[in-house]
């Protein structure tokens, strides 16, 4: 337990003296006054800071596991990578402080003030953030898997590559947040208002947008496979979109931009638009090689569906559009390039080939990528799948900055004698 009494941390406070590593757990110091104060790696945990006045302390590396903080006033203090799992910080002013790689999770945040703070990188599994004002925050690369974000207030958030799988943000406000390359699988989005923001490349297969507002959102080369997109999409740049199996009921789109750069060049509207978000377009023919090369290219902007394509051995294959729910067989030594701006959804990749990752692959079924000779991922690129190495081992590179939700798999056809849990 504590080594110092309530008075004694009061009195030590007025003179400016420091609390570093202090042992406080347990301590009751509810509405002390503690400005300023220097508590780095102090161990507060379970201790009560109801209604504490702690604007503009040090608290990086502390340590306040069930610490409860219930209206306490944190403003611009500084929490990175303290450990505040299980907190209780309801109805707490945050705004402006710095909680970067910080553990929240689990902890209850609802109805908490916490404009311009910066939650970079940190652990929100869980936590109840329900009405709480997040707006103008930094909330980038954060883990918010099954958070409850009901009703909170994301004005102009930074959530780019943040976590939301399974997250609540039902009646939540993301006007102009910018959730680019965020994971926001299975996440309920209902009646959440997301007016002008930005959702490039953006992960929401299978979310809920039943009555929300996503017009003027940028979803370019989303991912919004299985979802339900009874949404507002109205003025929605839409291109490179993927919407295999979503369901359209409700949906309202008097036009969307389907142009490559989000730039209004490209305006449709009325069936046209609806058959895009669909998926139902008109399917281009694939392009001869040029001759006397061995390569193929399949361009940006067009879509490629249920094809079944093989490429012998030697052959250059980029891609730069999309293609959904294709089979694509690789001959020893072929060499497929996924560009930047290509999109393979709920595809299958099988044979002995070389294959570079700059843009998104998506496996149909598992294993999603079978038997390749080399498999990188670059610092752009993105898998979402499973692996089956080719039988005399594949080589794997992933540049830092790429996107992986993969397992690697033992080829079929080796020895059961040579595979992990087999005695040997």
């Amino acid at each position: 337990m504590a080594n110092l009494t309530r008075d004694e941390v009061l009195a030590k406070a007025a003179l400016g003296e420091s609390f570093d590593r202090a042992d406080l757990r347990g301590l009751d110091l509810s509405n002390a006054s503690l400005e300023g104060v220097d508590l780095r790696r102090a161990d507060l945990e379970g201790g009560n800071l109801e209604g504490a006045h702690l604007r503009g302390a040090n608290l990086r590396n502390a340590s306040l596991r069930e610490a409860y903080l219930a209206g306490a006033d944190l403003r611009e203090v500084n929490l990175d990578k303290a450990e505040l799992e299980g907190a209780n910080l309801e109805r707490a002013k945050l705004d402006g402080a710095n909680l970067s790689r910080a553990n929240l999770e689990g902890g209850n945040l609802t109805g908490a003030s916490l404009t311009s703070a910066k939650l970079a990188n940190a652990q929100l599994q869980s936590a109840n953030l329900g009405g709480a004002d997040l707006s103008d925050v930094n909330l980038s690369h954060a883990d918010l898997v099954e958070c409850y974000l009901g009703g909170a207030k994301l004005v102009y958030a930074n959530l780019r590559n943040a976590d939301l799988t399974s997250a609540n943000l039902e009646e939540a406000d993301l006007t102009d947040a910018n959730a680019d390359d965020a994971e926001l699988v299975g996440a309920d989005l209902k009646r959440a208002r997301a007016k002008g923001a930005s959702l490039v490349r953006a992960n929401l297969e299978r979310a809920d947008l039943t009555g929300a507002d996503f017009s003027g959102a940028d979803l370019r080369q989303a991912n919004l496979s299985g979802a339900k997109l009874g949404a507002d999409l109205t003025g929605a740049k839409v291109a490179g979109v993927i919407t295999t199996g979503a369901v359209l009921e409700g949906i309202v789109a008097s036009w969307v931009d389907d142009s490559r750069d989000g730039d209004g060049s490209r305006r449709v509207s009325g069936a046209a638009a609806l058959s895009i978000l669909s998926g139902k377009g008109p399917a281009p023919s694939v392009p001869p090689p040029p001759r006397g090369q061995a390569v193929r290219y399949f361009g940006q902007g067009d879509v490629l569906r249920n094809a079944t394509l093989e490429f012998g051995e030697g052959v250059k294959v980029q891609i730069e559009s999309r293609f959904e729910q294709c089979s694509i067989a690789l001959g020893r030594g072929a060499e497929l390039t996924v560009g930047k701006s290509g999109v393979l959804a709920h595809c299958r990749i099988e044979g002995a080939g070389n294959i570079t990752l700059h843009g998104r692959f998506f496996e149909r079924e598992s294993p999603g990528i079978v038997g390749p000779s080399q498999l990188v991922v670059t610092a752009e690129g993105q898998l979402v799948g499973q692996v089956e190495q080719a039988p005399e081992l594949t080589r794997f590179a992933f540049e830092p900055g790429c996107r992986l939700r993969m397992k690697i798999l033992r080829a079929r056809s080796e020895p059961d004698a040579l595979r992990p849990g087999k005695d040997k």
